[in-house]
């Protein structure tokens, strides 16, 4: 059985290309350098498709799947997240993207636990991560969501293992 532990995120599928099962995955990170199997998230059990071809599409990916080869097979995965094996990564592609903390639940140091990361907009220096506040957190502030800066400063710690990232803001939620 495959473990969220052991698959990062690329991105989603987001509808068939072509009439022979080829469908396009909305890139969420510049991961994918090829690999033999894509990883999807159904019914909340990761289930590996085997990669028969695949190319670029712009910023996306269309990937050609076995034994997905009509349209109507295809349109059956959309919607669903899109995982590569962390065992697909070479040495030089280890490092983290901000991307990759999609999920972590988010802890300050003096507020304690603020909530889960459900959206990171890398697209300018400055990191902006959307938090779906805990509980106690959305009463205070009258919503749901957040946006909180990341930047290298605040992270006191990550813990890859349980999907948690320790920082420090500099102010108050």
């Amino acid at each position: 059985m495959i473990t969220k532990e052991q698959v990062i995120s690329i991105g989603t599928l987001a509808k068939p290309f072509g009439t022979q099962g080829a469908i396009l995955c909305r890139t969420t990170n510049n991961r994918w350098q090829g690999g033999d199997f894509i990883v999807l998230s159904i019914d909340n059990i990761l289930v590996p498709f085997r990669v028969n071809d695949y190319h670029g599409h712009g910023q996306d990916l269309v990937f050609e799947l076995k034994d997905i080869d009509t349209e109507a097979k295809a349109r059956t995965l959309t919607g669903r997240e899109a995982f590569m094996l962390r065992a697909d990564i070479t040495e030089e592609e280890d490092e983290m993207l901000w991307t990759d903390f999609v999920g972590y639940t988010v802890i300050d140091t003096d507020q304690g636990e603020l909530g889960t990361i459900t959206d990171m907009d890398d697209s300018t220096e400055n990191i902006l991560a959307t938090l779906s506040l805990n509980s106690k957190l959305a009463q205070r502030a009258s919503t749901l969501n957040s946006m909180i800066p990341l930047h290298e400063d605040f992270i006191q710690s990550i813990d890859e293992n349980q999907r948690v990232l320790t920082i420090t803001l500099p102010y108050q939620l």
